[in-house]
Protein backbone atom coordinates (compact mmCIF):
# COMPACT_ATOMS: atom_id res chain seq x y z
CA UNK A 1 0.00 0.00 0.00
CA UNK A 2 1.07 3.52 -1.08
CA UNK A 3 1.90 5.88 1.84
CA UNK A 4 0.39 9.63 0.91
CA UNK A 5 3.28 11.94 1.17
CA UNK A 6 3.35 14.13 3.98
CA UNK A 7 2.14 11.10 6.30
CA UNK A 8 5.52 10.73 7.85
CA UNK A 9 6.28 14.37 8.78
CA UNK A 10 3.40 14.87 10.17
CA UNK A 11 3.66 11.27 12.43
CA UNK A 12 7.02 12.61 13.20
CA UNK A 13 5.32 16.44 14.25
CA UNK A 14 2.92 15.26 16.14
CA UNK A 15 4.45 12.89 17.87
CA UNK A 16 7.62 14.90 18.81
CA UNK A 17 5.12 17.66 19.56
CA UNK A 18 3.03 14.98 22.23
CA UNK A 19 6.53 13.78 23.59
CA UNK A 20 7.08 17.46 24.87
CA UNK A 21 3.83 17.73 26.10
CA UNK A 22 3.91 15.20 28.92
CA UNK A 23 6.56 17.36 30.79
CA UNK A 24 5.34 20.60 30.12
CA UNK A 25 1.67 19.25 31.13
CA UNK A 26 2.78 18.75 34.37
CA UNK A 27 5.47 22.08 33.96
CA UNK A 28 2.23 24.14 32.94
CA UNK A 29 0.26 22.51 36.20
CA UNK A 30 2.62 23.47 38.85
CA UNK A 31 2.45 27.14 37.27
CA UNK A 32 -1.15 27.56 37.33
CA UNK A 33 -2.80 24.18 38.54
CA UNK A 34 -6.50 25.19 37.60
CA UNK A 35 -6.03 24.50 33.94
CA UNK A 36 -4.44 21.43 33.49
CA UNK A 37 -6.29 18.20 35.29
CA UNK A 38 -4.58 15.08 34.34
CA UNK A 39 -3.41 12.00 36.07
CA UNK A 40 0.35 10.34 35.78
CA UNK A 41 -1.29 7.89 34.22
CA UNK A 42 -2.59 10.61 31.39
CA UNK A 43 0.52 11.84 31.19
CA UNK A 44 2.69 8.60 30.47
CA UNK A 45 0.04 7.90 27.92
CA UNK A 46 0.47 11.25 26.29
CA UNK A 47 3.85 10.17 25.93
CA UNK A 48 3.65 6.78 25.01
CA UNK A 49 1.15 8.34 21.89
CA UNK A 50 4.26 10.26 20.85
CA UNK A 51 6.79 8.16 21.01
CA UNK A 52 4.81 5.79 18.85
CA UNK A 53 3.97 7.96 16.18
CA UNK A 54 8.16 9.21 15.94
CA UNK A 55 8.37 5.51 15.71
CA UNK A 56 6.09 5.13 12.97
CA UNK A 57 7.31 8.49 11.26
CA UNK A 58 10.93 7.87 11.04
CA UNK A 59 10.09 4.70 9.56
CA UNK A 60 8.43 6.19 6.26
CA UNK A 61 10.03 9.82 6.34
CA UNK A 62 12.25 8.95 3.50
CA UNK A 63 9.01 8.95 1.18
CA UNK A 64 8.32 12.45 2.35
CA UNK A 65 12.01 13.52 1.99
CA UNK A 66 12.19 12.46 -1.74
CA UNK A 67 9.24 14.66 -2.55
CA UNK A 68 10.54 17.00 -1.20
CA UNK A 69 13.46 17.19 -2.45
CA UNK A 70 11.87 16.77 -6.47
CA UNK A 71 9.87 19.95 -5.51
CA UNK A 72 12.82 22.04 -4.10
CA UNK A 73 14.57 21.52 -7.35
CA UNK A 74 11.55 22.68 -9.75
CA UNK A 75 12.44 26.10 -10.62
CA UNK A 76 9.92 27.94 -8.19
CA UNK A 77 11.02 25.42 -5.82
CA UNK A 78 11.11 28.20 -2.87
CA UNK A 79 7.26 28.87 -2.77
CA UNK A 80 6.84 25.11 -1.16
CA UNK A 81 9.33 26.21 1.17
CA UNK A 82 6.56 28.80 2.90
CA UNK A 83 4.82 26.67 5.37
CA UNK A 84 8.40 26.67 7.14
CA UNK A 85 8.80 30.49 6.53
CA UNK A 86 5.41 30.64 8.27
CA UNK A 87 6.22 28.56 11.55
CA UNK A 88 9.78 30.26 11.66
CA UNK A 89 7.89 33.78 11.48
CA UNK A 90 5.20 32.88 13.81
CA UNK A 91 7.38 31.60 16.71
CA UNK A 92 10.50 34.75 16.03
CA UNK A 93 7.05 36.64 16.26
CA UNK A 94 5.75 35.09 19.17
CA UNK A 95 8.66 35.04 21.00
CA UNK A 96 9.33 38.75 20.40
CA UNK A 97 5.58 39.31 21.96
CA UNK A 98 6.27 37.22 25.13
CA UNK A 99 9.36 39.28 25.60
CA UNK A 100 7.47 42.54 25.37
CA UNK A 101 4.61 41.30 27.72
CA UNK A 102 2.08 40.08 25.17
CA UNK A 103 -0.61 37.01 26.48
CA UNK A 104 0.30 33.53 24.59
CA UNK A 105 -3.03 31.91 23.85
CA UNK A 106 -1.38 28.40 23.66
CA UNK A 107 -0.06 27.26 27.53
CA UNK A 108 2.17 24.50 26.15
CA UNK A 109 4.58 27.01 24.22
CA UNK A 110 3.87 29.17 26.69
CA UNK A 111 5.50 27.27 28.95
CA UNK A 112 8.65 25.74 26.53
CA UNK A 113 9.75 29.52 26.52
CA UNK A 114 9.48 29.52 30.09
CA UNK A 115 11.38 26.38 30.44
CA UNK A 116 14.12 27.07 28.05
CA UNK A 117 15.57 26.72 24.53
CA UNK A 118 15.63 23.43 25.24
CA UNK A 119 11.96 22.79 25.00
CA UNK A 120 11.92 25.65 22.48
CA UNK A 121 13.88 24.22 19.88
CA UNK A 122 12.28 21.08 19.62
CA UNK A 123 8.57 22.61 19.47
CA UNK A 124 10.24 24.70 16.41
CA UNK A 125 10.72 21.71 14.29
CA UNK A 126 7.73 20.01 15.69
CA UNK A 127 5.40 22.73 14.38
CA UNK A 128 7.69 22.74 10.72
CA UNK A 129 7.44 19.08 10.75
CA UNK A 130 3.15 19.11 10.88
CA UNK A 131 3.50 22.43 8.63
CA UNK A 132 5.34 21.20 5.71
CA UNK A 133 3.65 17.26 6.00
CA UNK A 134 0.37 19.44 5.84
CA UNK A 135 1.36 21.14 2.63
CA UNK A 136 2.80 18.25 0.99
CA UNK A 137 -0.51 16.16 1.84
CA UNK A 138 -2.62 18.94 0.22
CA UNK A 139 -0.79 18.78 -2.78
CA UNK A 140 -1.85 14.79 -3.09
CA UNK A 141 -5.59 16.03 -1.67
CA UNK A 142 -5.31 18.65 -4.73
CA UNK A 143 -4.34 15.77 -7.52
CA UNK A 144 -6.82 14.05 -6.14
CA UNK A 145 -9.96 16.38 -6.41
CA UNK A 146 -8.35 18.19 -9.67
CA UNK A 147 -6.24 15.94 -11.96
CA UNK A 148 -2.44 16.41 -11.90
CA UNK A 149 -2.82 18.21 -15.21
CA UNK A 150 -4.72 21.34 -13.68
CA UNK A 151 -3.48 24.14 -11.81
CA UNK A 152 -6.56 24.14 -9.53
CA UNK A 153 -4.55 20.93 -8.13
CA UNK A 154 -2.39 23.54 -6.16
CA UNK A 155 -5.60 25.26 -4.68
CA UNK A 156 -5.57 23.28 -1.13
CA UNK A 157 -1.83 23.83 -0.90
CA UNK A 158 -2.81 27.23 -1.32
CA UNK A 159 -5.14 27.14 1.07
CA UNK A 160 -3.42 25.76 3.91
CA UNK A 161 -0.62 28.27 3.12
CA UNK A 162 -3.23 31.15 3.90
CA UNK A 163 -4.45 29.47 7.09
CA UNK A 164 -1.02 28.76 8.42
CA UNK A 165 -0.51 32.87 8.08
CA UNK A 166 -3.08 33.60 10.99
CA UNK A 167 -0.55 33.21 13.36
CA UNK A 168 2.10 35.61 11.67
CA UNK A 169 -0.44 37.91 10.54
CA UNK A 170 -1.78 38.18 14.28
CA UNK A 171 1.38 38.46 16.21
CA UNK A 172 3.21 41.12 13.61
CA UNK A 173 -0.85 43.18 13.99
CA UNK A 174 -0.08 43.17 17.37
CA UNK A 175 3.34 43.69 17.62
CA UNK A 176 2.58 47.06 14.96
CA UNK A 177 -0.83 48.04 16.52
CA UNK A 178 -1.35 47.49 19.94
CA UNK A 179 -3.88 49.65 20.64
CA UNK A 180 -6.08 48.57 17.43
CA UNK A 181 -9.64 47.06 17.92
CA UNK A 182 -10.79 43.39 17.72
CA UNK A 183 -12.42 44.49 14.58
CA UNK A 184 -9.34 45.83 12.96
CA UNK A 185 -7.56 42.73 13.76
CA UNK A 186 -10.10 40.60 12.39
CA UNK A 187 -10.03 42.40 9.24
CA UNK A 188 -6.33 42.75 8.72
CA UNK A 189 -5.83 39.37 9.38
CA UNK A 190 -8.32 38.04 6.80
CA UNK A 191 -7.54 40.60 4.14
CA UNK A 192 -3.85 39.18 5.28
CA UNK A 193 -4.63 35.40 4.72
CA UNK A 194 -6.79 35.98 1.64
CA UNK A 195 -4.01 37.30 -0.45
CA UNK A 196 -1.64 35.20 0.22
CA UNK A 197 -3.71 32.06 -0.67
CA UNK A 198 -4.69 34.07 -4.04
CA UNK A 199 -1.16 35.00 -4.64
CA UNK A 200 0.02 31.57 -4.57
CA UNK A 201 -2.80 30.11 -6.36
CA UNK A 202 -2.18 33.27 -9.15
CA UNK A 203 1.72 31.86 -9.48
CA UNK A 204 0.93 28.66 -10.36
CA UNK A 205 -1.84 29.72 -12.69
CA UNK A 206 0.81 32.03 -14.06
CA UNK A 207 3.72 29.65 -14.31
CA UNK A 208 1.47 26.25 -15.84
CA UNK A 209 0.13 28.75 -18.41
CA UNK A 210 3.77 29.65 -19.53
CA UNK A 211 4.40 26.00 -20.24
Amino acid sequence: MKIPPGTGLLLVGSGLYWVLASPLIGWFSVLDSGQVHLSQLGITLVLATGIACLVLGFWIISTDFEELSKLFLRNDGWIFTIPIALVVADIYLTLIGLSQGAWEQNPFVASAVLIGPWAVVPFVVSYMALSEGLALAMLSVGKWLFGGARPSKYMPFALICGAASFGPISNAELLAFPGADSGSYSIGITIGMITLSAGIYFHFRRTRMRD
